[in-house]
């Protein structure tokens, strides 16, 4: 019964998915503890003991139990919490371990940095979509309440007046009477087009043309296709200054990309490097997905041996190249949305009005 209650309580913790935030303060206190001269089993001890979450530390003390007792590295305890750390945190950290403790110390800062800067893409993205979604929300409402509830009342008293009425106002109320009637189709769409590209995405061929053309949208696609390149970048500097080899890097990259366009693209990229057919740079122009002044960049970084910097002001670059996209994305959005629900009131007010108008003269 104690093994029973032992192994139950060494996986709750595995269920358990500890918040980014955490992540990031675990990490850049483990790096600074190492970086201290303490060892791996203290710093996870003390992290063990102190750590403000209670969840956290349920995690950290099965991660300390398993270092402590030698059963494991760490980067395999780690990896018995799938939801907490992803595998490519998990290789991050074995590699850190496989080059000293120095390195590891220097790993568990990388991580910190991209998680802190993935952290940072998506509150932007959140806040970028917030105002335009809540417009939108506010809109469909107002409208629908226009469309099903006030025109109808109105078309009843005015047509009980029998004056005729003006093109617009005829318009509008055909309008309101399509929306009572078919309603549910537009709902309907809202809510099975998102399952139904879902489905799809499960389907290997049809998924890999969604994604492909996912990557074309004119907007979406750039921006999404920027975080990408300076995620990869990110990971390709972590991994190279642990001494991995490109093929074992892009394939690790490959399981971070969402998209499966990017990531077959990287996987043929790690192929071409361990054929000896193409350069870091060169296989990655040939992909596609990268842009030419990011692999003519690389392939400068690659000539001088100063590959690490180059990927830095490539991630740098394209990050601060989607913030742009998104700034100016809601530069026109929000004006536009705007516009679309004063215009469409103004309309509504326009027939109301001239119908009024109309019915009055026609009594006079």
């Amino acid at each position: 019964m104690g093994n029973i209650s032992g192994h139950r309580q060494d996986r709750a913790p595995a269920r358990t998915r500890i918040p980014a935030r955490h992540l990031i303060e675990i990490f850049r206190q483990l790096e600074m503890l190492l970086s201290s001269g303490i060892l791996i089993v203290e710093a996870l001890e003390k992290l063990r003991d102190r750590y403000p979450d209670r969840r956290t530390r349920r995690v950290l003390a099965v991660v300390h139990a398993q270092v402590a007792a030698s059963r494991t590295s760490l980067s395999r305890a780690l990896a018995l919490f799938p939801r907490s750390f992803p595998p490519g945190i998990v290789t991050i950290v074995a590699a850190g371990e496989e080059s000293g403790t120095a390195r590891l110390a220097e790993r568990f800062s990388d991580l910190a940095e991209r998680i802190a800067y993935t952290q940072a893409n998506r509150r932007e993205m959140r806040r970028a979509c917030a105002y335009p979604a809540l417009v939108i929300l506010l809109a469909a409402g107002f409208y629908f309440l226009l469309l099903t509830v006030v025109f109808p009342r109105l078309a009843e008293v005015l047509s009980s007046l029998g004056a005729a009425l003006p093109p617009l106002t005829r318009c509008v109320i055909a309008v309101s009477g399509a929306a009572r009637a078919y309603w549910p189709l537009p709902v309907a769409a809202l809510i099975g087009l998102p399952i139904l590209l879902a489905a799809l995405r499960r389907i290997p061929a049809a998924g890999r043309h969604l994604d492909r053309a996912f990557l074309r949208l004119p907007l979406v696609g750039g921006i999404y296709r920027d975080l990408t390149i300076a995620l990869v970048c990110k990971v390709y500097r972590s991994l190279y200054q642990a001494s991995k080899p490109a093929p074992e890097i892009l394939r690790l990259c490959s399981q971070l990309a969402g998209n499966t366009h990017f990531r077959d693209g990287l996987l043929e990229a790690g192929a071409k490097i361990a054929a000896g057919r193409a350069s870091l740079a060169e296989a990655f122009e040939q992909s596609g997905l990268f842009p030419p002044l990011a692999c003519l960049a690389l392939a400068v970084g690659e000539q001088s041996g100063q590959l690490s910097q180059a990927m830095d002001r490539v991630a740098a670059y394209y990050n601060e190249q989607a913030r742009a996209r998104i700034g100016a994305a809601i530069a026109v959005l929000n004006p536009a949305l705007t516009l679309a629900v004063v215009g469409g009131v103004g309309l509504a007010l326009l027939s109301f009005f001239q119908a009024v108008y109309q019915v009055v003269y026609a009594v006079h």
